[in-house]
């Protein structure tokens, strides 16, 4: 198959994953650091699942549902602050930034009804061994993870703070095309601003479920299987 025709593929796959309304996951590692906790509680996310405009003009909400994984919700709710953040979920997410407090975010989940997304069947094996250390003494990370692959998969969209998340992906199986330092399009980080995500990164993950005819466009012989899950990496 020609690259050009992988191509815009990938960039009709793309366009249709942004029409409204779009389903959200925010991935843990945004909630866990108090510093983008406060940026999400200050930001226009939760009000644009209600009232929205696109091309200056009112229209459906840009957002469709939250979530967060709900794994991760029961580590938060079922468990004394002190003892959370002591949890290698906790460790995981947050990285080094300075941490949040727990019961900070169950207040914003509550507050926003944003609920929690279990994991369906997932189209490949992934190999968590050859992603987490000691993968057999974490099964609550491993959970929260397989919930965030489930919701890729079905096609949702993941807000994130770091790549601890899909370096894990990766690692486990995950075919990933990393585009170097391409920046993200002018109207897709318009779209973004738009749906409340004022300050987007400089890098976007893509689960994108038709992905077999992209993957083989785009990689040609790199991967010895078509898979169903492909992500998208662009920026450093």
């Amino acid at each position: 198959m020609p690259m050009s025709t992988g191509n815009d593929r990938l960039r009709t796959e793309l366009e249709q994953k942004f029409q409204p309304p779009i389903d959200v996951l925010i991935d843990p590692s945004l909630l866990v650091a108090s510093r983008t906790l406060e940026q999400l509680a200050d930001s226009k996310v939760f009000a644009s699942q209600t009232q929205a405009t696109l091309g200056r003009t009112p229209t459906k909400p840009r957002l469709g549902d939250l979530y967060v994984p709900a794994a991760f919700r029961e580590t938060i709710s079922g468990q004394q602050q002190s003892t959370v953040q002591k949890t290698d979920v906790w460790d995981f997410y947050r990285g080094q930034a300075e941490a949040a407090f727990p019961d900070d975010v169950v207040d914003l989940l509550d507050k926003n009804e944003v609920n929690g997304v279990s994991a369906d069947e997932l189209s490949i094996e992934l190999q968590w061994e050859n992603a987490i250390r000691d993968s057999t003494r974490k099964e609550r990370l491993l959970r929260i993870l397989g919930q965030e692959v489930s919701f890729l998969q079905s096609g949702g969209l993941v807000l994130s703070r770091t790549t601890a998340a899909l370096n894990a992906f990766r690692d486990a199986g995950v075919p990933v095309i990393d585009i170097g330092t391409a920046e993200l399009d002018p109207e897709l980080r318009e779209t973004l601003a738009d749906i409340g995500y004022t300050t987007p990164a400089g890098i976007c993950s893509f689960g994108v479920s038709t992905a077999g005819s992209t993957t083989d466009a785009l990689v040609g012989d790199v991967l010895a299987d078509n898979s169903d899950l492909l992500l998208y990496r662009i920026g450093n």
